[in-house]
């Protein structure tokens, strides 16, 4: 879910043809949705022939699957670039990931229609379920490292079954409140956001974390 200068742009002048056809993807989403996302429009978008794209991609499916990928690894990637950046305890760690989630540019009508079309093709495409699979465990990983290294720090004793639960109890709570952010964001704002996220985790894992 990470929102940059050029995440629903398109550079056309690309040589990278399957990131190219990736950006359009996406962008394509993002203003049409899956019902409207041809692979005539994404060759639009990507400023090509049609016949160009079934060249590096097998269809449609595998390729939005591939923007599935690609912009769950961006989240992660530009998450660990910002605790790498500086010394980062876990407890602090755990508040930028959960920040990185609700910042304003991460969120909105765009993204949704991104993201709904991702979390729907799963039910159907199995390019599109094994790559849900993937980056799920890939979420759920992240957040048991950092609960794990905040317990170390705090010299508590957790099992690895008690935290792989809480990692998959926290990350349903984000997916739900970003959802409900994006549906109804006068209803469910960032700073609202982060004190129920604040509060679910100090009450479940007994780790004092406070907002930044």
């Amino acid at each position: 879910m990470i929102k940059n200068s050029t995440i629903f742009d398109v550079d056309q002048d690309s040589n990278d043809k399957k990131q190219l056809f990736i950006d359009a993807a996406i962008c394509s989403l993002a203003n049409h949705g899956y019902k409207g996302t041809t692979v005539r429009q994404i060759a639009k978008y990507a400023g090509v022939a049609p016949g160009l794209l079934t060249h590096y991609y097998e269809g449609k499916e595998v390729l939005i699957a591939q923007s599935y990928k690609f912009l769950a690894t961006k989240f992660l990637d530009q998450f660990q670039e910002k605790i790498d950046a500086e010394e980062t305890d876990p407890l602090k760690a755990l508040q930028i990931f959960f920040h990185n989630i609700f910042e304003p540019d991460n969120m909105g009508t765009e993204y949704l229609r991104v993201w709904l079309a991702f979390w729907t093709l799963t039910l159907t495409e199995t390019s599109l379920r094994d790559a849900h699979k993937e980056i799920h465990s890939q979420y759920i990983s992240s957040i048991e490292n950092l609960l794990r290294e905040a317990y170390k720090t705090n010299e508590i004793d957790i099992s690895a079954e008690d935290i792989n639960s809480l990692a998959k109890g926290i990350n349903a709570l984000l997916d739900g409140l970003w959802l409900e952010c994006c549906l109804d964001p006068d209803a469910f704002s960032q700073t609202k956001n982060l004190k129920i996220i604040y509060k679910f985790v100090e009450s479940t894992t007994g780790l004092n974390i406070k907002p930044a």
